[in-house]
């Protein structure tokens, strides 16, 4: 049965796998921070006006502020957002909280990511370092309040343990450098929250840079962060986390995100960035043609990476099975029916040995 679902071809656009896989009222994680931000996928959410979202993201910089924008956020659990130039300018996320737009709930990282950890293990919480005792993390309590944190006492010492309530996100969007159609997803550079977001998800949005065959993805086993049995849809977006970096293909775009804090210092600017770079354009493919008339391509292409491959790991073995073809043990050097005889008499036979 399960096997039956990884051979599902899960190939499809990213308006398809936002329209079929997330609603309006879902909590949705970014399934990584800082690297390999899933934008292409962020920018379908917004344009399909996706309403009372619960966002987790441990560290955005400018992706938070695009998704409050479009008007998708109820509810932000974070570590990090992104602020510039000071005091003396409000940024998207601080008018919001400001106008009571949006409700916001702290965490650390760590906490944030132990938070996903527990959800993905199954756990109802996991402990956490006691020492966010002392800090307003662990005071103050806003959107999730009375199931934020907790203690209990430990076993052994009989002390009390911070633990952080843990979570399962109905949606994870993930942007990788590559994935084969049934959604078994490689990723490589910081991976941050990648694997624990999308473990501790219902539901897996998989973009890429290329999908690629199968064979591919079995040479490079230890690159796989999600298996595809977790991801309902996989969506080849070149391009899918401009402007921030993906090893082996693009570096950080520093002078496109700089264009929208500039325009989003002022509220018209924002709405003038949003119109242009999101609702202007109907796909990852036409934001990046106005890119290119906007800034030209020698701009777009002075992004891309330098090759610099890793040295190839050898993953062979015998291929050896249990027993050949003839029913034949390399191992006990006889047949499987010679093995079953040899273990009745010997008063060792278990009923069913299939294996």
């Amino acid at each position: 049965m399960l096997e039956k679902y990884m051979e599902k071809d899960k190939r499809m656009t990213a308006r398809e796998a936002v329209e079929r896989f997330v609603s309006d009222g879902d909590s949705l994680v970014i399934a990584n921070c800082l690297y390999s931000t899933p934008y292409a996928l962020l920018h379908e959410i917004i344009r399909q006006g996706k309403k009372n979202l619960t966002v987790f993201q441990q560290g955005g910089i400018d992706e938070l502020d695009q998704l409050i924008l479009g008007g998708c956020v109820k509810t932000l659990a974070m570590a990090y957002n992104f602020r510039v130039a000071g005091e003396r300018i409000q940024t998207v996320l601080e008018r919001a909280l400001r106008r009571g737009e949006l409700e916001i709930e702290d965490y650390s990282n760590y906490t944030l990511l132990t938070m996903l950890q527990a959800g993905a293990m199954g756990y109802p919480f996991l402990p956490v370092m006691s020492g966010i005792r002392e800090t307003d993390v662990y005071r103050v309590e806003r959107a999730f309040k009375g199931q934020k944190f907790g203690e209990v006492t430990c076993p052994f010492t009989g002390e009390k343990v911070v633990v952080v309530k843990g979570r399962n996100p109905d949606v994870a969007v993930l942007h990788v450098q590559r994935a084969d159609k049934f959604g078994n997803a490689q990723l490589w550079g910081a991976m941050i929250n990648s694997k624990w977001a999308c473990l501790a998800s219902h539901r897996v949005i998989v973009s890429c840079e290329q999908v690629v065959d199968e064979e591919t993805i079995l040479r490079s086993p230890h690159l796989t962060v999600v298996p595809g049995f977790r991801v309902c849809a996989v969506v080849e977006e070149p391009w899918g986390a401009h402007p921030s970096e993906l090893l082996g293909f693009y570096d950080y775009d520093m002078a496109f995100r700089s264009l929208f804090f500039m325009q989003t210092m002022s509220e018209e600017g924002a709405r003038a960035w949003m119109e242009e770079w999101v609702y202007g354009v109907a796909d990852r493919r036409e934001y990046l043609q106005h890119y290119v008339e906007r800034f030209g391509l020698r701009f777009l292409q002075e992004l891309r990476a330098k090759p610099y491959t890793s040295i190839p790991a050898d993953y062979g073995a015998t291929g050896r099975g249990a027993w050949d073809e003839n029913e034949v043990s390399f191992n006990f050097q006889m047949t499987r029916a010679e093995f079953l005889r040899a273990l009745e008499e010997k008063g060792g036979f278990v009923d069913g040995v299939d294996g």
